[in-house]
């Protein structure tokens, strides 16, 4: 008999159109953020669908529709306030601010009562009373205590592992060269697991499903009568119980989508989840069902007592951090214009990543001849990089941008590289073959047992004698070339390098050597390995971009052309330099500096000690962070840093981008005094040689997107790990090279892993949204704000905070709808 379920006071009697099927589903899916696989995992905002709504709006949201909303405990801002870190005077500004954006429901409230509520958590005891649209499988597991919404999870992630599966697996499925739904269509029409536990018929019913996945959409949201405005709530529940394959699904659809193309897949994927849901069904009667469906309730515009306290109290923590930070880039007043008195003997470029900020203030100290400045670390060069080892190249680019040029590495003799790549074809083919054996259904078991006991060695070796901790991305001295001869023409060559050195703020006043210092990360038995690497750079190490900016910038013909064209005349004793930062170590590594004039060999010598020292003092000041005594300095202390490189059971090789707060984009003068402590994304900028506004508009479109996506990710998993995080790293487990699951099913994980954000004892990452410093003209970022609708969602919902900083110093907040208030008091 075919249960369906009973109306109530909102839901429609009528059967659900193709038409409003696939308008509540694309609102559903919408909301998804996409989510990058491993070999190339970057930092993504988890709300990217949630833009346009303002930020409290969307906390809301999240508590209706995933486990646990975006909210942090209160007792983590009653430890604060005893602590001193947050004060009355932090309350009352954020109940000011907050008036801005909810009017009474904020202004209504006085500190007495916010420490009352964090005391006694009564706003944690309303939470409990907040509508959930709930799907039916978690409906019917708080009635019966089952566990099928587990099961379903299970299911559907199971059957997308094995069809997107990126040769993990040795046994392949059989249907995967066959569209996704129709191919979920005939497993699950002969996949037993579901009927094992209790859903009988279900095959029968997969069979008689419609062919068209947008025609079972429509089924299945008849056959369960959900109302129509609530649907997208529910449909969102649905799919943020297998968020992990959705985002994933959302990336190919957003890859797809980037090169021109169209693509469904994210609907045939919650085709599948609705249409499971909907065969729960048959696992009761009508009657039965009619006390317990449908949960969903239409949402309304008002926000929850519980949501406007955790944001005034979220408002006060991060008044206390902008107080103390904006102390610190106002402490110089007036302009901040560079005046060379004298030319420096180094200018290194470095990348704006938070972790830059430490060694650029340690290089900086180590000699008054040397300037740094901040620049995304992929210099400007949307480029694929092809080594010799891999068929595909990757992306050395920021994922809002789809690479322009292939760069090819090569050996310095071309005849050699057909030999080489011979040797690196037949060492692939040889590893595919003993991987193949290993992961054998026949043969892992015999394979552990006979050859275990080989791999003891080397795992003592990597615990007891770890290598001395230079990067694992390159080598010094020369090392391959990259060839970008066919890859960059000519005629483009200039105008990046013009773009480079204009938007670097690099277009007089050269010195010596100028270095151009990529980042990477370097770890062992780290899946999220590629989460440390430079995220301007798609997710991977920056020294290919690097190697290629330097080469352009040395070029002799590049050089005539910038004179020639452009006016910008480099001295012939200027040379560019490529490095490459290890954010682990703290060592930086010098590509083809033996290619450099003989000149120039006292400078480069010079420059390894200053770096080296750099080095030291950055590993000394990480050191407590990274819970190593006090006791421990010099050798002992570059050793135990560097070994957590190559430490296979460490969990906390780095502490990346922990701790990230604010975005500054400004002359390296304004922050040159200050110790940021390495929280603060540094943009070099000079307002004064912008006429035309163009680079200001760069930075807001794409470094300060990027810093924001790294922020609100770092927060997802902070506030609430279990739905935007990964878990406990310990037991991941990576799944088609993909991704990784807990344990050894499930979905896959979205966000960072717990230990990312919390020591074992406390958060390390402080939930702060990114507080962004521009010194820059108001009428200037107001220009780039009426331009670009995405960027004006971000500012004026709330999902970063503004400020500009003016030539006398001073300093200006952005309160939202191109409404700025002076100082950054209310």
């Amino acid at each position: 008999m075919n249960h369906t379920l009973p109306n109530s006071a909102t839901a429609q009697s009528k059967a659900w159109t193709l038409a409003s099927a696939k308008s509540v589903a694309q609102d559903a899916t919408r909301r998804i953020a996409p989510l990058w696989p491993l070999r190339h995992f970057v930092a993504v905002n988890p709300f990217l669908g949630l833009s346009d709504r303002s930020f409290p709006g969307a906390a809301e949201l999240l508590s209706r529709v995933a486990p646990g909303g975006l909210r942090m405990d209160l007792a983590y801002y009653r430890e604060k306030y005893e602590a001193g870190e947050i004060t009355d005077a932090d309350l009352q500004a954020a109940i000011a601010r907050g008036g801005e954006v909810l009017g009474e429901p904020a202004t209504r409230f006085h500190p007495a009562e916010l420490l009352v509520a964090v005391a006694w958590q009564r706003s944690a005891d309303a939470d409990a009373t907040l509508a959930e649209a709930l799907t039916l499988a978690e409906v019917l597991d708080r009635r019966n205590g089952t566990s099928w919404n587990d099961a379903l999870t299970e299911s559907v992630a199971g059957f997308c592992s094995a069809y997107f599966d990126a040769g993990q697996s040795a046994w392949g499925l059989p249907w995967r060269n066959e569209p996704f739904y129709p191919a979920w269509k005939k497993f699950a029409s002969v996949d037993r697991k579901l009927e094992m536990l209790g859903l009988k018929g279900l095959r029968t019913q997969v069979r008689c499903l419609p062919d068209d996945p947008y025609e079972a959409i429509a089924d299945a949201l008849t056959r369960l009568r959900v109302d129509e405005s609530a649907a997208p709530d529910y449909l969102h529940r649905l799919m943020l119980s297998i968020r992990g394959w959705a985002g994933y699904v959302q990336y190919l659809v957003r890859e797809t989508s980037m090169r021109g193309g169209e693509d469904d897949l994210l609907f045939q994927l919650l085709a599948i989840r609705l249409s499971l849901d909907a065969s729960l069904t048959t696992l009761t009667t009508e009657a039965e069902l009619g006390d317990l469906w449908p949960p969903v309730e239409a949402p309304t515009d008002d926000l929850s007592q519980p949501t406007v306290i955790r944001y005034l109290w979220q408002l006060a923590h991060e008044h206390a951090w902008e107080t103390r930070v904006s102390m610190a880039l106002t402490a110089k007043l007036g302009s901040t214009r560079p005046t060379l008195a004298v030319r420096p003997d180094v200018q290194a470029v470095f990348c704006i990543d938070v972790r830059s900020e430490v060694f650029r203030r340690a290089l900086e100290a180590s000699s008054p001849r040397i300037q740094t400045r901040g620049f995304a670390g992929f210099f400007g060069l949307a480029i694929e990089y092809r080594p010799m080892d891999l068929e595909k190249g990757q992306a050395q680019c920021p994922v809002l941008l789809t690479p322009q040029f292939t760069v090819h590495e090569c050996l310095h003799e071309p005849s050699n590289d057909a030999q080489r790549r011979r040797q690196l074809a037949i060492g692939k083919r040889v590893a595919h073959g003993w991987n193949a054996f290993k992961s054998s259904a026949i043969s892992c078991f015999s394979f552990v047992e006979t050859a275990g006991l080989l791999f003891g060695g080397s795992l003592l070796r990597d615990e007891f004698l770890p290598p001395s901790g230079k990067p694992k991305h390159a080598c010094q001295g020369s090392g391959p070339s990259l060839d970008f001869a066919g890859g960059i023409p000519q005629e483009k060559r200039t105008g990046l390098a013009f773009g480079m050195l204009k938007n670097m703020g690099l277009t007089s006043g050269f010195a010596r050597i100028i270095l151009l210092c990529g980042h990477g990360s370097e770890t062992t038995n780290n899946p999220y390995a590629s989460g440390l690497d430079c995220g301007a750079c798609g997710g991977h190490a920056g020294d290919a971009n690097a190697r290629v900016g330097a080469a352009l910038l040395n070029d002799p013909g590049v050089r005539t052309a910038l004179a020639q064209t452009h006016g910008i005349v480099i001295p012939d004793d200027t040379w560019f330099l490529a490095g490459l930062h290890n954010t682990t170590t703290d060592d930086v590594v010098l590509f083809d500096a033996d290619r450099l004039p003989a000149t120039h060999a006292e400078d480069i010598k010079a420059l390894r000690q200053n770096l080296d020292h750099a080095g030291a003092a950055s590993r000394q000041e990480r050191s407590a962070l990274l819970g190593l005594p006090a006791s421990t300095t010099g050798p002992q202390l570059d050793r135990k840093v560097r070994s957590r490189a190559h430490d296979w059971s460490q969990v906390r090789p780095e502490w990346g981008l922990a701790g990230n707060a604010a975005f500054v984009a400004a002359p390296r003068a304004r922050t040159a005094e200050a110790n940021l402590g390495g929280r603060v994304f540094l943009h070099e900028y000079d307002h004064h040689s912008d006429r035309d506004g163009s680079i200001l508009e760069l930075i807001m479109t794409a470094p300060m997107v990027v810093a924001n996506w790294i922020n609100l990710q770092y927060y997802a998993s902070t506030v609430n790990n279990a739905v935007f995080g990964s878990g406990n790293k310990v037991i991941h487990n990576v799944v088609g090279t993909l991704g990784v699951c807990l344990g050894n099913s499930g979905d896959l994980q979205t966000g960072l892993p717990l230990q990312s954000v919390h020591d074992g004892s406390k958060f390390i990452h402080e939930p702060l949204r990114l507080h962004v410093f521009l010194e820059a003209p108001i009428a200037s970022i107001d220009t780039v704000l009426a331009k670009h609708s995405q960027v004006r969602e971000l500012v004026d919902n709330g999902w970063l905070l503004l400020f500009s900083i003016d030539d006398r110093g001073a300093l200006h907040r952005y309160a939202g709808k191109g409404v700025w208030k002076a100082g950054f008091a209310p």
